[in-house]
């Protein structure tokens, strides 16, 4: 029942949900009733999941394609990807025929979808009732935006992602290579001493030597891990400032538009101020020539 009322046009929804209350139990027409109208924004992202599924669902999946991407600190996909992005978004908001701020929000929404796991549940459901935005810094909160809870599809943390990749990293440079512990064992327990005359202190330094070696390649590890560590929470922050400049911009751009249209109206406001007064100062000669007649 949801789904048919959400894929309802706007202007009808009340009606609908009223007659579909009627003929409902008390129980359900109350739960019925509850139903929240779409937003323009939200009622037209409805409308594109329904009519332009193929469409939505490209969008979608570049989110989770854009989220592996940056996960693997792949550049170079990442580029591409975010220039699909662009033209997929694009494709889907033209020809709507919606206000300049329905529209940025339609846009707004989507962008949250390609970024976030939970918006992209919300939008799929097809049953929005609310505009959604990413800051990019923290998790879209779609609270009370969809009519009925949806499942949020699980994606593994970025991190944990990230994490595969140098795992992956190891295990071929282990089998691509002897172990440490062979190497150590190769070196401290050779099978034929390199010169049969060494002497006993010879031994107790090259013991030594390779003791040291093998401290050195443990704390060069621990420093790449901790590089590594220090690299993911760089990108990860980069990732977020780059969400964020979007943000900013498009916030940017609707407080431009506003203000065009506020000195738009302005203007219109001073023209007809000026032919208001023009009319009263005619109006009073029109008084004072009745008045000496």
């Amino acid at each position: 029942m949801a789904g048919e009322l959400y894929a309802t046009e706007p202007g009808d929804f009340i009606a609908r949900r009223n007659a579909a209350a009627a003929q409902a139990d008390r129980s359900t027409a109350k739960q019925i009733k509850a139903l929240r109208k779409p937003s323009a924004s939200a009622a037209a992202i409805n409308a594109l999941v329904r009519d332009q599924p193929d469409l939505i669902g490209d969008v979608l999946e570049i989110g989770a394609r854009m989220r592996d991407a940056f996960a693997s600190r792949d550049r170079a996909e990442i580029r591409s990807l975010t220039q699909e992005r662009q033209r997929l978004l694009q494709r889907a908001t033209e020809g709507l025929g919606l206000s300049p701020a329905v529209q940025r929000e339609v846009e707004e929404t989507l962008q949250a979808a390609v970024i976030d796991a939970a918006a992209a549940a919300a939008v799929r459901s097809g049953m929005l009732v609310r505009a959604l935005e990413s800051t990019g810094l923290e998790q879209v909160d779609v609270t009370d935006a969809v009519a009925l809870p949806v499942e949020i599809e699980a994606f593994p943390p970025a991190r944990a992602r990230r994490r595969a990749a140098p795992e992956t990293r190891a295990k071929r440079e282990e089998a691509a290579e002897p172990s440490e512990s062979g190497a150590a064992a190769e070196l401290s327990e050779p099978a034929e001493p390199a010169e049969p005359t060494e002497s006993p202190s010879e031994r107790r330094e090259r013991k030594r030597l390779l003791r040291a070696a093998e401290k050195a390649v443990e704390r060069a590890h621990a420093d790449a891990e901790a590089i590594d560590d220090e690299l993911d929470e760089a990108v990860d922050r980069r990732g977020d400032l780059e969400a964020e400049r979007e943000s900013l911009q498009r916030r940017l751009q609707r407080v431009v538009d506003d203000l065009a249209e506020a000195r738009s109206a302005e203007r219109d406001l001073r023209r007809r101020l000026s032919e208001a007064q023009r009319a009263v100062r005619e109006a009073e000669k029109d008084l004072r020539d009745a008045r000496e007649d």
